[in-house]
């Protein structure tokens, strides 16, 4: 079977037939004749890819250990960690077989002795001196070392273990401070992994002894490596690209947790009859098919993805949500990934779907409906090409995403169809191609947010707020010139955002004015005691992971705090301003980390 798939795909796929593990896919599971036929329709695409004027190439994973100035490595790292390599190799290699894809995974670099090759790497400061947030200054070490062994690590997918784990035996305690995240692309990634004297696939199946964890209390050495060893597989698929998702309704039973959600903490748990393990999605096993890693092709592996998305359409069915259109791309598309991300939880709730284009570049991608969430989200496109490269990762601010609400368990469309007449519009009005009968065919509010994004973006020729005429019962605050403005991120923008503009979008609604306001920021405005109330509300931009809160002053008095506010959620506010001279608009980080603090000021209102 394994000679008559390789012989499928042609040999441009490197089969790395590799004897079976623990970490084989379920055999009782059987693939659905749907999705057999989608994988075929895939390969087709990649085999006339690679088989035209080809460029085979092996690229192998660059593993380090890093420890710090006055740590030893761990007992048995190098014999542990090469078994911890294997069993991911073997996971991937049963998850892609399992779909037909042959038993293509990662390369190893093995030493003359049979074990990994691990380059050692020694941190200048000692082991109380780092924590997770360390990863930058771990890595810069371990590029320098692999630097002079010719390697250039921005070409590469590095794979870090950081020997930054406290194992007490007499008390059986653990605890760990390492870095533990990944990022990466078809050309390049890292992954940060943490090492103990514990992590062993070998202890997967046992339930005895048992250890307390600093993070996870009471559990099975097994149990700690199926979140330690599934956690490197999980890392590694970011390393690789992939992005979070869940496993859709009703896979929890058959097949398990997606690798890429929550399996990090499941896998090989069935050896101990815990559940039913880990897998790897359909869509994912069908992206890392292209992936150089997998491929054995590294022909026009640096080029980007270079693609255009063309006809949007949605449609809600009963247990998908349906995103179709037209794709054309160089390289060549061959796969596109849809995501369903409802509020809350990060991306780790994002269902997943796929399809491949025709010949005219057209697809239909079925997102399954993440309707036991309830809440407001987002859906993600992303494009593979046929060399690896894709889009984007379909993380918080992926492009293209359009707006959902879930309301009582079924999908409401609306505010992706507003969104797509509004980026359909703007697109053509900004070309200068939008006619007069199409703008007038379209909502007043799409008419009014497309005559602000081609207005001037700055106060020039706007009144402060006491200048305004007293026949003027009303004015955005936006169209009133403050006494100063200043954000934490490109400056101060109006009625759209930084980084090119674009519409305000919170929690799935697109709105007609505002303020950006990256926290932190301050806009202050001279009232002169002339207006009555102030109204409006606040959130983060769709898009941003974020958490800020809000405030508004008069004279220096607090009169509205919006408490901390996470994305996707909004908070109105109706104030008497009758008395206030000065008024202040200020946005503040809500935590330590400033990274997506994209506040928005949504159509704050004077009203005499």
């Amino acid at each position: 079977m394994r000679t008559a798939i390789c012989l499928l795909l042609g040999s441009f796929f490197p089969c790395f037939l590799l004897p079976a593990l623990a970490a084989s896919a379920d055999p009782a599971w059987t693939l659905p004749a749907e999705s057999a036929a989608l994988i075929r329709s895939a390969q087709a695409r990649l085999a006339d890819w690679e088989n035209r004027e080809p460029q085979k190439g092996t690229r192998l994973l660059r593993v380090v250990y890093w420890t710090p100035a006055d740590t030893e490595p761990a007992p048995q790292y190098r014999e542990r960690l090469t078994r911890a390599m294997k069993y991911v190799q073997n996971y991937y290699a049963s998850q892609m077989e399992s779909y037909g894809l042959g038993r293509r995974t990662i390369g190893l670099e093995l030493a003359g002795d049979g074990l990994l090759k691990l380059r050692v790497v020694r941190g200048s400061k000692p082991f109380d001196r780092y924590a997770t947030e360390s990863g930058g200054e771990v890595r810069a070490d371990c590029v320098k070392v692999l630097l002079a062994e010719g390697i250039e690590p921005d070409n590469e997918t590095v794979v870090i273990f950081c020997n930054l784990s406290r194992w007490d035996p007499e008390k059986r305690t653990m605890r760990q401070t390492s870095p533990y995240y990944a990022a990466g692309t078809h050309r390049n990634g890292t992954a940060w992994q943490v090492d103990s004297p514990l992590l062993d696939p070998e202890l997967l199946a046992k339930t005895e002894p048992r250890l307390r964890d600093g993070q996870y209390g009471d559990i099975s050495v097994g149990r700690y490596n199926s979140i330690f060893v599934g956690g490197v597989a999980h890392e590694l698929g970011h390393a690789l690209g992939l992005p979070h998702c869940r496993e859709a309704a009703g896979e929890k039973t058959t097949r398990g947790s997606a690798l890429m959600g929550s399996g990090n903490r499941t896998m090989g748990e069935e050896l101990r009859g815990e559940g039913r393990g880990s897998f790897l999605t359909i869509p994912h096993a069908l992206k890392l098919a292209s992936h150089p890693q997998f491929s054995g092709s590294v022909k026009r592996m640096l080029d980007q993805a270079d693609v255009k998305w063309i006809d949007w359409s949605f449609k809600a069915a009963e247990q998908n949500i349906l995103v179709s259109g037209r794709i054309a791309g160089q390289p060549s598309v061959y796969l596109v990934i849809g995501y369903a991300d409802p509020e809350g939880h990060g991306d780790y709730q994002s269902t997943i779907g796929c399809a491949v284009p025709d010949a005219e570049g057209r697809f239909t991608v079925a997102i399954p409906n993440p309707k036991d969430h309830g809440k407001p989200g987002e859906i993600r496109l992303v494009a593979v090409c046929v060399n690896g490269a894709a889009t984007g990762h379909a993380y918080h601010n992926a492009r293209p995403a359009f707006p959902f609400r879930l309301r009582d368990g079924r999908v409401d469309l609306e505010p992706a169809l507003v969104k797509l007449e509004l980026d359909t519009a703007l697109a053509k009005a900004r070309r200068g191609q939008l006619t007069v009968r199409e703008s007038a065919a379209l909502q007043p509010r799409t008419r009014e947010i497309i005559r602000r994004q081609l207005a001037p973006d700055g106060v020039a020729g706007k009144p402060r707020g006491h200048e305004v005429p007293v026949t003027n019962r009303s004015i955005a605050l936006s169209d009133v010139a403050p006494i100063s403005a200043t954000t934490g991120w490109q400056g101060s923008h109006y009625d759209r955002l930084a980084e090119g503009g674009g519409p305000l979008v919170c929690g799935g609604e697109v709105f007609v004015h505002g303020l950006y306001a990256h926290a932190p920021a301050t806009h202050i405005y001279q009232l002169g005691k002339t207006w009555q109330t102030l109204t409006g509300s606040c959130g983060v931009a769709d898009g941003y992971q974020g958490t800020v809160e809000f405030m508004v002053l008069g004279d220096g008095r607090e009169l509205w705090r919006s408490g901390p506010m996470k994305p996707m959620i909004r908070k109105t506010f109706a104030l008497k301003v009758a008395e206030v001279d000065r008024v202040e608009l200020k946005t503040t980080p809500a935590t330590t980390n400033r990274s997506g603090t994209w506040g928005l000021w949504l159509e704050p209102e004077l009203r005499r």
